[in-house]
C-alpha cells in the first residue's frame, strides 16, 4: 500500500506540470501574435524616423555616430500612430473581460464580480496564492460546495483530504485521478466528484416488511457492517486504512436513483441490498416453519442469517465494498398479521378436531353394525337351539313357548351389547323383562335332555 502511495503522489506531480507546460505554450503563443499584430501596425503606417531622430542626435553629440537602425525601428514602434492601433484591441480586450466575469459570476453562482473576478484569474493564470485550502470531509462535502467555489466548480485550488478518507476528482465529466490523505494542488476546472471514508460503517433499519411463504406479514430490524474493499491488505499501525483503488472507483460512481428524486449512494447500498435479499429468502418459508420449526431441523433463524450474508457479500462485491457483519433481529408478526395467524391457527385446530370425531364416530358406527350382527347370530343360534329342544320334549305350545323365550333371550343380549357403544332408552331392558315376565311354559324345560 506504501508502494500505492508513491505512485499516486508521483502521478499527481505529473498532472499538474502537463498543465503548466500547456499554459505556457498558449502564453508564449498570445506573444508571438501580439508582437506580429504590432509589426504589421508599423508596417502600414510606414513610419521612418531615421533622419529625423539622426538630426536630433546630432545635434546633441556633433562627433557621435549615427544611432543604430534596429534602435530606430524599436522607437518607432512606440509612435502613436502605430499604438492607435492597439485601442481597439484593449477596448475589446477589456469588453471580453467584464463579459468573462459577468458570464463566470452568473453561471457558477458566485456572490459579486469582485469574487468573479478573483476566480476567473486563477483559472487563466492557475495561481493559488491568496486562496486558503479547503478542508473537505465525506460527511460535510455537499454542504460545503454551496459556500466554496473550489468544490462547486473545480480548482485550481488547494485542498487538503483528512486521514481515513479517499476523493475522487472530475474533468469535463471524466475520471481524472484519486486524491489520498494529504494536501493537494488542484488544477483549473478539477472537480470533486465525491469523497469515500475508508472507515467501516454500519447502517441499521427498523421494521423490514417481510411476506412469508403463506402470505402472512413480518417484520425484522436489519444491521449491516462494512467498509471499502481492501483487496486483501490488512490494516496496519503504519497504514490503519487500506483500500483498493478500483474498489473505490466502484463505490464512487455507484448511484442509484430511488424513484423519489434522489440519488442513493455506496453508503446506502448494502442495507438495501441485504433488505431486499432477505425478503427473497423469507418468502420461501411458511410461518410454521419460522416460528414452530419441525423436530430435528436447524434453527430457521441461524440459517437465513448465513444464506442473507454469503448473498449479500456476493452481490456487494460487485460495488467495491466488503461485508463486516449482518444481523436480523426477531421477526415480528403485526397485530393485524397476528389476529390473521390466530385465526387462520385455529381455523386448522378446528378441522382437525372435526376429522378426528368423524373418524371416532365412523368407528362407533362399526363397531355398532358388528355388535349387532353378532347379537343376530346369537338369535338365530338361541331360536335353533329352542327348537330342538322343544321338538325333543315333543309338545308344539311347548315349542312356541320356547321360540318366544329364546327370541326375548337374543334380544336382551343384543341391546346389552349395543349399551357400550350408545346410549339405549332407560325403558327397553324393563319392558324385555316384563315381557319374559308375561311368558308361562307349560312344561319347564330340563338345564340339559338327555334320553337314554
Amino acid at each position: 500500500m506504501r508502494g500505492k502511495r508513491k505512485i499516486m503522489s508521483r502521478n499527481s506531480s505529473e498532472l499538474l506540470i502537463e498543465p503548466l507546460i500547456k499554459r505556457s505554450a498558449f502564453l508564449a503563443g498570445m506573444l508571438v501574435m501580439i508582437f506580429m499584430y504590432w509589426a504589421f501596425a508599423h508596417f502600414i503606417e510606414n513610419i521612418n524616423l531615421l533622419d529625423t531622430l539622426n538630426a536630433v542626435w546630432h545635434a546633441q553629440f556633433p562627433h557621435a555616430p549615427s544611432l543604430p537602425h534596429e534602435l530606430v525601428t524599436l522607437i518607432e514602434l512606440f509612435h502613436p500612430r502605430v499604438l492607435r492601433h492597439f485601442i481597439p484591441v484593449i477596448t475589446g480586450w477589456f469588453i471580453a473581460y467584464l463579459a468573462a466575469v459577468s458570464l463566470v459570476r452568473v453561471l457558477y453562482d458566485l456572490p459579486d464580480n469582485a469574487f468573479a473576478r478573483r476566480f476567473l484569474n486563477r483559472i487563466v493564470t492557475g495561481s493559488t496564492s491568496g486562496a486558503k485550502p479547503v478542508i473537505t470531509t465525506s460527511s460535510t462535502l455537499e454542504s460545503q460546495r454551496s459556500d466554496s467555489v473550489l468544490l462547486r466548480v473545480g480548482g485550481p485550488g488547494t485542498l487538503i483530504i483528512p486521514d481515513g478518507e479517499v476523493a475522487v476528482t472530475e474533468i469535463n465529466g471524466r475520471y481524472y485521478r484519486l486524491l489520498i490523505p494529504g494536501k493537494h494542488k488542484l488544477i483549473p476546472f478539477e472537480y470533486i466528484y465525491t469523497q469515500i471514508s475508508l472507515r467501516t460503517q454500519e447502517r441499521q433499519i427498523t421494521a423490514v416488511p417481510l411476506v412469508t411463504k403463506d402470505a402472512i406479514n413480518l417484520t425484522a430490524d436489519l444491521s449491516v457492517t462494512y467498509h471499502i474493499d481492501r483487496g486483501g491488505i490488512l490494516p496496519t499501525l503504519t497504514q490503519p486504512y487500506p483500500f483498493d483503488e478500483e474498489a473505490v472507483k466502484r463505490a464512487a460512481y455507484t448511484r442509484v436513483n430511488n424513484g423519489s428524486g434522489q440519488a442513493t449512494t455506496w453508503l446506502d447500498t448494502p442495507v438495501n441490498t441485504a433488505q431486499g435479499i432477505l425478503r427473497g429468502i423469507i418468502s420461501n418459508y411458511n410461518l410454521d416453519e419460522l416460528l414452530h420449526p419441525a423436530g430435528g431441523a436447524r434453527e430457521p433463524h441461524y440459517i437465513i442469517s448465513q444464506d442473507l450474508k454469503r448473498k449479500a457479500n456476493r452481490a456487494l462485491k460487485e460495488i467495491g465494498v466488503e461485508l463486516e457483519s449482518i444481523r436480523i433481529g426477531r421477526l415480528e408478526l403485526p397485530e393485524a398479521a397476528a389476529k390473521q395467524y390466530i385465526d387462520h391457527w385455529q381455523a386448522n385446530l378446528d378441522a382437525q378436531i372435526q376429522l378426528a370425531l368423524a373418524e371416532g364416530k365412523a368407528s362407533s358406527w362399526e363397531e355398532v353394525e358388528m355388535a349387532r350382527a353378532e347379537a343376530e347370530v346369537a338369535m338365530i343360534q338361541a331360536i335353533a337351539e329352542g327348537l330342538e329342544k322343544a321338538r325333543l320334549a315333543g309338545s308344539a305350545h311347548t315349542m312356541r313357548d320356547v321360540i318366544a323365550l329364546r327370541l326375548i333371550e337374543a334380544l336382551e343380549k343384543m341391546a346389552r351389547q349395543s349399551q357400550s357403544l350408545e346410549q339405549l332408552p332407560q325403558e327397553l331392558l324393563a319392558q324385555i323383562d316384563y315381557i319374559r315376565s308375561g311368558i308361562s311354559l307349560t312344561q319347564q324345560l330340563p338345564a340339559s335332555h338327555d334320553e337314554d
